[in-house]
């Protein structure tokens, strides 16, 4: 037998005996005569240890013990049993959390270290812990849950069988059912059971990552959910079944599909004609015909506020595509208006006299159309890129300054070949509002009009600032950091500023940036772009972008 199992086993024999001085020379014997002496030996000690009261020299082993031996229970077990004979639960609990972190599930032992992990974890707790749900009124624990999303409240189902049955009998927190955030996919059985839940009265409902097809669902869903307002498809389904689901509905107000979600002009045209309640209609792929087909749009939709509608591929590509005139003609509320890659073959004189007198928010991107409004009195936020036909009216003597009346808060307008002073005039001197201006790859402004429009206090005001692929340079950006002090993001990507400016942002007294965007910008130093990083709360996005075949960096 090997001498250092003969003196563990005499160590035992004398700790049996309650000779805990005689077993505590025998087990120094052991681990004296090893360099990491055997894990029993260890605890063999440590427990000598506990009977003479020496629990620092017992922790002492136990910690040694999980260092050698992280994937053996027996360091951890020592160690929170001494911890918390020391008092100190807190310290002993973390000790069970690490071991349940590194010991293979199938230690021998495993089940009791979790054992002891809940154990002190409930030591642990407040001594009089007691469930908040029977000890609130009704009232105060249902005002509470309202703060709760549904994620959140699904988590809450599970903590018992109580809270369970207590969420489960209260409809109204089941009336917005968003599956978005959910890391697998669902199978049917909960999203039936989530409906039952709401007792039919779920009024907004998020589809994504579901485990089965849509085209039975959607249909089941809108005969389920009477009350159904707000539908958000993140999944693909089929045009009919949307079409069948539209048409059951009688109170949906808001309608968004995404990108993932592709429709045809037709379906798109047949939603509209058949859910007159619409408030808000989101298309954000909707798919060209071919061959090219004018849709039967609607002669009236009432209630519509918001419209976005964004085709699959750049019109360009497409020798003809049917007017979105007609269409617009028939929005008499419509406050918010989204229009990407369209085209319009219609022969209204520019500008258009379609009235829009609520239009708050217009954005157009690539539209080759023609001039559709004729006045846009409440306008207050806009985005132009690629229109050359509204920039070519922007240019000619047609162009009216007084478009707008009210200040805008948010103007964003790209690729734009647009005279200066016709772009001033656009923009307006109603500047007090306009916290948002994007002017990006705008060529014919250059060095001089660019500190005009700062000298002229358009970017006072400014919280946003996006003047990438412009001339801007240090002459720029000097009179912008005197005058505009609250700036928090500012993009300034491909243009021709150095370190001079990036410090001057930086360093400026009283402006908080929380975001700079300085890619491609070739003539800032490293210097400069180390400083901006140190700046603490300042996001910096610097290198270069990926069409000069480096990455961006971002920190």
């Amino acid at each position: 037998m090997d001498p250092s199992d003969v003196l563990r086993k005499l160590g035992r024999q004398e700790y049996k005996r309650k000779n805990y001085h005689g077993a505590l020379n025998f087990f120094n014997s052991v681990i004296s005569h090893e360099k990491v002496p055997p894990i029993e030996a260890l605890d063999n000690r440590a427990a000598t240890y506990e009977k003479l009261g020496d629990l620092h020299a017992a922790l002492k082993d136990g910690r040694r013990m999980v260092s050698e031996y992280k994937s053996s229970c027996v360091g951890y077990l020592r160690t929170g049993k001494v911890l918390r004979l020391l008092g100190k639960e807190e310290t002993a609990l973390g000790i069970y959390k690490y071991g349940l972190r590194n010991v293979p599930p199938g230690d021998p032992s495993f089940q009791l270290l979790n054992q002891m992990y809940d154990e002190s974890r409930r030591a642990c707790g407040p001594r009089k812990a007691r469930d908040p749900l029977t000890v609130l009124p009704t009232e105060i624990a249902q005002m509470i849950l309202t703060y709760f999303d549904f994620k959140e409240i699904v988590s809450i189902v599970r903590v018992s069988t109580l809270w369970r049955d207590y969420l489960t009998s209260m409809p109204g927190l089941w009336t917005k059912l968003d599956f978005s955030a959910a890391k697998a996919k669902i199978p049917g059985t909960a999203i039936h059971k989530y409906l039952q839940y709401s007792r039919a009265g779920a009024t907004e409902v998020v589809t994504s990552r579901l485990l089965f097809q849509q085209e039975k669902f959607l249909p089941h869903l809108a005969r389920f959910c009477r009350k159904l307002e707000t539908l958000q498809i993140k999944d693909g389904c089929s045009n009919e079944s949307l079409i069948k689901a539209v048409s059951i509905t009688r109170h949906l107000k808001s309608l968004s599909l995404s990108t993932n979600c592709p429709t045809t002009l037709d379906c798109v045209s047949q939603i509209l004609d058949h859910c007159s309640t619409l408030e808000r209609a989101e298309f954000h792929y909707i798919q060209a015909p071919h061959p090219p087909r004018p849709p039967l749009w609607p002669s009236n939709l009432p209630k519509l506020h918001a419209l976005t509608l964004n085709l699959e591929i750049p019109v360009s590509s497409i020798p003809m595509m049917p007017s979105i005139h007609p269409l617009l003609e028939h929005l008499p509320e419509i406050r918010e208006l989204k229009l990407s890659n369209w085209s319009s073959n219609s022969v209204i004189p520019t500008p258009g006299n379609i009235e829009m007198g609520h239009l708050h928010t217009l954005a157009l991107v690539n539209y080759q159309g023609h001039v559709f409004f004729h006045s846009l009195p409440s306008l207050r936020s806009v985005q132009l890129n690629r229109c050359p036909q509204i920039f070519r009216w922007l240019s000619t003597s047609e162009f009216k300054p007084d478009l707008r009346v009210l200040g805008y808060s948010k103007f964003s307008i790209s690729y734009a070949e647009v005279e200066p002073e016709k772009l001033l005039q656009l923009i307006g001197t109603e500047l007090e509002d306009l916290k948002h201006l994007s002017i990006t790859h705008c060529t014919t402004l250059h060095e001089l009009e660019l500190i005009e429009m700062v000298s002229r206090g358009y970017m006072d005001k400014l919280s946003h600032l996006d003047l990438s692929h412009t001339h801007v340079t240090d002459n720029v950006i000097e009179p912008l950091v005197l005058r505009a002090r609250h700036l928090r993001r500012v993009k300034l990507a491909a243009t021709k500023i150095t370190g001079i400016s990036v410090k001057a942002l930086v360093t400026r007294p009283g402006m908080e940036l929380v975001h700079l965007d300085i890619t491609d910008c070739n003539n800032v130093s490293a210097d400069a772009k180390t400083l901006a990083r140190k700046k603490q709360g300042l996001k910096v996005l610097s290198g270069m972008s990926e069409f000069s075949g480096k990455k961006i960096r971002f920190e």
